[in-house]
This record gives C-alpha cells, sequence and structure tokens, in this order.
C-alpha cells in the first residue's frame, strides 16, 4: 500500500507533462498563425495628418490579414511615453514595446520641384525599430493616394508579415538595470516633425528624370567603304577610307509630362568629318589626292522616357540628309566615282538597359537601330543608272552609357559603335556604266559627352548628413535629433 501510495504523485505529475506538451504545439500554432499587430505611425512632411490618414485607410482594408492599431491608440501612447510625432528608432521600440506591435509604418511626403508628390512609406520592425523595407511613390495629386492603395500593400504587405512576433506581456516597460544595459540610441537626424534617415535598402525609384534641354558633343573615328559592281567590266569600282576623324552634336528640347518621366519634343544633330583625305591613282599609276567631304544631318520628333528604375527608352522620326562627296574627275574613266547623297525619311529607337540604377549614378548597356527610306542623289543616278528613285539604308549602334550626377548634376558619358548601310541596283542609262548590288557603308567610333539641363536631380545623401567640414557635426535639434542629417527633410 505504501508503495501504491507513493507512485500516485508521480503519475499525477507524469500526466500534467503529458498534458502540457500535447497542449504546447497547438498554443504555437496559434501564436504563429495569428495576424501581425500593425499601427501607421508618425508622418512627417507636407499634409502629414491627412496622408497619414489615407495610408491608415489602406491598411484598414485587409484587416483579417494583419490586426490595426487605431491612430487614437498610438497617438495617445506615444504622448503618454514623451515621443509624440518622432518616428526613430528608439520612439518606435517603446511605443510598440506597450501595445504589443509588430511593424511600425511611418512615413514622408515631399512636394517635388516642378509638380506634384513623392511618399515614402517605410515599414520599421516593433522589436528592435529597424527597417524591413523602404517603398516611395510619385504622383500629381494627394488623392492619388487611395488609387495606389493595392500597390501599396502588395510592396509593404511581405515586411508585415515577415515580422518577428512579440512575445513579452502587455504592461508598463522598465528598461533593463546594471552597467551593461544602455537606452535605445536615436537615430542621427530624427525628431519631431523630422522624416527618418534613409536606409540602405532605399529603392531606386530616386533616379533623376528628363532635362528639358538634352546635349551632346562626341568625336571619334569613322569610315566608308563603297563597293560598285559596274555590268560589262571585269574588275569592281570603288572606295575604301577607315580612318578619318568625326565630330558630332546633338541636342533635343522636351516638353516634359508624367514627373518628368516622359518628354515629348525635337531634336536636332550633325556629323561633320575632320582630317578626311582621299587618294587616287591616274593612268600612269602615279598617286592623286582627291578633295573630299561630307556630312550627316539629322531632323525630327523624339518620344524619351526615363523610367524610375533607372535606364532610357528614346524613339524618333524624321528626315535624314547625307553626303559624301570625292571628286575623282583626274581619274580614268573606269575609275572615276560620282558624288553621293541621300535624303529622306528615317525612323529609330534607342534604349538603354542598367547594370547599376541609383541617384546620383547610373551605367548600362546602349543599343539601338533605324531605318531610312531616302532618295538617290542625281548625280549617283546620272553616273550608275537612272532606276530606282529610293533606296533603304539600315543603322544599328550598341555601347555603354553612364549618369554621373554624382560628380556634376546632368553630366553623362557614352561609348558606342555605329553602322549604317544602303544597299542598292541601280538600272537604266548611265554614264560611267551601269550598277548592281552597290553597297554603301559608313561606321563611327564615338565618345561623346551628355548634359541635361532640367532635370529633377535629388540632394546627395552625404552632403545632406555629413555637416559643414568647418563648422563640424550639425547641433542637436529638439527632441534630441540633429538639425542637419535628415536627406528626406524639406528642400
Amino acid at each position: 500500500m505504501l508503495a501504491c501510495a507513493a507512485m500516485r504523485p508521480w503519475a499525477a505529475s507524469g500526466l500534467l507533462g503529458v498534458v502540457a506538451a500535447l497542449a504546447a504545439p497547438t498554443e504555437l500554432h496559434a501564436q504563429q498563425v495569428r495576424a501581425p499587430r500593425v499601427a501607421v505611425g508618425p508622418f512627417t512632411g507636407e499634409r502629414s495628418a491627412i496622408t497619414r490618414g489615407m495610408v491608415a485607410s489602406v491598411f484598414s482594408d485587409h484587416v483579417g490579414e494583419i490586426e490595426l492599431c487605431a491612430l487614437g491608440d498610438y497617438n495617445s501612447t506615444a504622448e503618454r511615453l514623451g515621443v509624440g510625432g518622432e518616428a526613430d528608432e528608439a520612439a518606435v521600440v517603446s511605443v510598440a514595446r506597450e501595445l504589443r506591435l509588430e511593424a511600425v509604418v511611418t512615413g514622408f511626403l515631399e512636394r517635388r520641384p516642378n509638380r506634384g508628390y513623392r511618399l515614402q512609406l517605410k515599414v520599421m520592425r516593433g522589436a528592435d525599430g529597424t527597417t524591413a523595407v523602404t517603398q516611395s511613390w510619385e504622383f500629381d495629386r494627394i488623392e492619388e493616394i487611395s488609387a495606389l492603395g493595392t500597390e501599396i500593400w502588395d510592396r509593404l504587405s511581405p515586411a508585415l508579415r515577415q515580422a518577428p512576433p512579440r512575445v513579452a506581456p502587455a504592461g508598463p516597460s522598465r528598461p533593463p538595470s546594471g552597467p551593461a544595459a544602455t537606452p535605445p540610441q536615436r537615430e542621427t537626424g530624427s525628431g519631431p516633425g523630422r522624416p527618418p534617415p534613409a536606409s540602405d535598402d532605399e529603392p531606386v525609384s530616386d533616379v533623376p528624370g528628363l532635362g528639358f534641354l538634352q546635349l551632346r558633343l562626341g568625336g571619334g573615328v569613322a569610315g566608308r567603304s563603297w563597293r560598285i559592281p559596274v555590268l560589262g567590266e571585269r574588275t569592281t569600282r570603288g572606295y575604301e577610307n577607315n580612318m578619318f576623324g568625326e565630330l558630332q552634336a546633338a541636342a533635343a528640347l522636351l516638353y516634359r509630362f508624367n514627373q518628368q518621366r516622359m518628354g515629348f519634343g525635337a531634336e536636332a544633330s550633325i556629323g561633320v568629318p575632320v582630317g578626311l583625305s582621299s587618294q587616287g591613282r591616274d593612268a600612269a599609276g602615279q598617286p592623286v589626292p582627291l578633295a573630299s567631304s561630307g556630312y550627316e544631318l539629322i531632323l525630327g520628333l523624339t518620344l524619351a522616357s526615363r523610367p524610375a528604375g533607372g535606364g532610357m527608352m528614346r524613339f524618333s522620326t524624321g528626315m535624314v540628309l547625307q553626303t559624301f562627296s570625292i571628286d575623282t574627275a583626274r581619274l580614268p574613266r573606269e575609275m572615276q566615282l560620282a558624288p553621293t547623297s541621300y535624303i529622306g525619311l528615317r525612323m529609330a529607337g534607342e534604349g538603354m538597359i542598367p547594370f547599376y540604377a541609383r541617384r546620383d549614378l547610373d551605367v548600362g548597356l546602349l543599343f539601338g537601330g533605324e531605318l531610312r527610306w531616302v532618295g538617290v542623289g542625281a548625280d549617283l543616278k546620272e553616273a550608275f543608272g537612272d532606276n530606282p528613285g529610293t533606296t533603304f539604308g539600315l543603322g544599328a549602334w550598341f555601347g555603354l552609357a553612364t549618369r554621373l550626377d554624382r560628380f556634376a548634376p546632368g553630366l553623362g558619358f557614352r561609348l558606342t559603335a555605329e553602322f549604317v548601310r544602303y544597299r542598292t541596283s541601280y538600272a537604266g542609262p548611265a554614264a560611267l556604266g551601269t550598277a548592281s548590288d552597290v553597297v554603301d557603308d559608313y561606321t563611327r567610333f564615338v565618345l561623346a559627352v551628355t548634359y541635361d539641363f532640367g532635370a529633377d536631380h535629388p540632394r546627395r545623401r552625404d552632403a545632406a548628413s555629413a555637416g559643414s567640414p568647418f563648422l563640424g557635426p550639425s547641433q542637436p535639434a529638439r527632441g534630441g535629433g540633429a538639425s542637419g542629417g535628415d536627406p528626406y527633410g524639406p528642400r
């Protein structure tokens, strides 16, 4: 009997342990699947109260997927803790501890220099105040925030779902004691009425828009290869010159819209050979210098776009005039050529795919192509055949392009290899002989500097946060923040 009595407490405690072990997974599962508790925290910048309310209404449409804390509860708790209106790490952590929040969404709305607004939203983890994600949007009117509701939720909700759950009990929080315990430090540049500093995961939507005036000036090496099979002759006439200089200049004047992301306007460009010289041989085989000249002129309309994520796209249509003249009158008749000219319509497209795109630096692959439908010059038709009256030219180019706002706002470079080919078959009466399958090729290797006037170039982050190199760091502002460390403050 004594043995049996001694076993009863052991059995009871074992039974309780089994019940607790079976119940633990259920409680853990309930904790894991519960909706994260989220609050919309302080907003700063233009019309911050209205903007905060509109963003809160976006999240209220997803109650069930998240547990949304009321704006009034967050405000009253922040005021009681003495951090009302603050959005730095320490303020977010202290309020999140009181309200048991997994995440806090803060925001900043700024007015763009020319037109429209830019909204930046940041998801901060309630456990430690670190930034989970930062996203931004641009629009013309504040009312458009409601139309962006689905996109705002899609871009921020993954960070809300990944926020680690808080397991600390509710109630007044007490700071840890001891020499190793230190209060959380506030971010530099934070304070009442100040937006939170930028994080390293800042989106690339800060890439500047288009300028109203775009200039390009460059130079390089050009060449021409002209092959003319003349019927009835055993040899092929031609011209080959693969090493002469060329200068290029271009300008585009744009009317911009869609927050400077797109522009429509007129463009013009010209290319002129420099140091061009040609040489032939007379009937005695002696070298004869040949006077040579040429140019290419392009006029037209252009539609340009610079996406928020970097890169560029451009479409153009208009007129092209290209000439290349060689005076071969001193050469034997069977070696004579005719001055070349093409004039007509041109359609072209160009794009740049960025390898790296940030607010002050953009580097990428440049590529483009063109189609020319041009009339053949009168001298060519008289020399090699009256028909056809028109011909086609195909062109392509590729290379590298960069935008260097980090060094000088609006500055850029591009390095390209360009190729244009005209292919024509002549027929009919000809002064020098009827030609067939004439191929006229032009190549260029050009390095050009570009400059955009009037693009919205954001302020450099290091200049915004470093303070004066002569006066030292900025002095603390009211509320413990620093007055000069905010790269997203009013400009």
